[in-house]
């Protein structure tokens, strides 16, 4: 039995966690490069967009694009060419700090997933652009797919429920904190991503192997 608090299964947000940055992309380079206005790429891309709608299967991919240039040509209409374009070609790299600490979970018999708040197809997404994660997870599980999104219970316990671990023998982490609160109320270890460090730490203080 793994842990000894009986800690079987470690849960993962993909954005922030195991990307380095939030969606995979370094949002401030790229309003540096072009002279914009801290967080205008977070206002086009999920908070003036038709995002909330996308991450849960609401409105299409092209929909949420529109609603997205919409959104850009408001706030920066001179540079909103330039803002999609740097968007849509940034690279997203993953913290490989996280990746070993997966492997290494991976070495101690623990089962891991991913619970992602993301827009649909992303298993296929996975497949196209980051074949080498695929097998590093149990589960995946993806808001846009699934119909539910985050801090919703249900997506916590569809990802546990796959896995085949009850939601005390889980560990769940995520950057932004009411979705680690969220994983707390259904019985998971919930913790607040902060860095790499820290969630080592997080680990070993309920038993964790890693």
């Amino acid at each position: 039995m793994a842990g000894n608090h009986n800690i079987s299964a470690v849960l993962f947000d993909f954005g922030g966690v195991l990307l380095q940055h939030m969606d995979g992309i370094d949002h401030r380079a790229i309003e540096l490069r072009l002279g914009l206005e801290e967080r205008t790429l977070f206002r086009c891309l999920y908070r003036d967009s038709r995002y909330m709608d996308l991450q849960v299967g609401k409105c299409t991919h092209d929909e949420w694009i529109a609603s997205v240039r919409a959104a850009a040509d408001r706030l920066c209409p001179d540079k909103a060419g330039a803002l999609m374009a740097a968007w849509q070609q940034a690279e997203r790299p993953l913290n490989q700090d996280m990746m070993a600490l997966v492997k290494r979970l991976r070495l101690a018999d623990y089962r891991t997933g991913i619970v992602s708040n993301t827009i649909p197809g992303m298993e296929e997404r996975f497949r196209q652009e980051l074949p080498q994660i695929i097998p590093l997870f149990d589960v995946r599980v993806g808001s846009g797919d699934l119909g539910i999104a985050k801090p919703d219970p249900q997506i916590y316990l569809h990802a546990a429920e796959r896995l085949g671990v009850a939601p005390e023998r889980c560990v769940f982490t995520d950057d932004v904190a009411r979705f680690a609160e969220a994983a707390r109320e259904v019985g998971m270890r919930g913790f607040h991503f902060t860095g790499y460090e820290q969630f080592v730490a997080d680990l070993r203080s309920v038993g964790v192997r890693c």
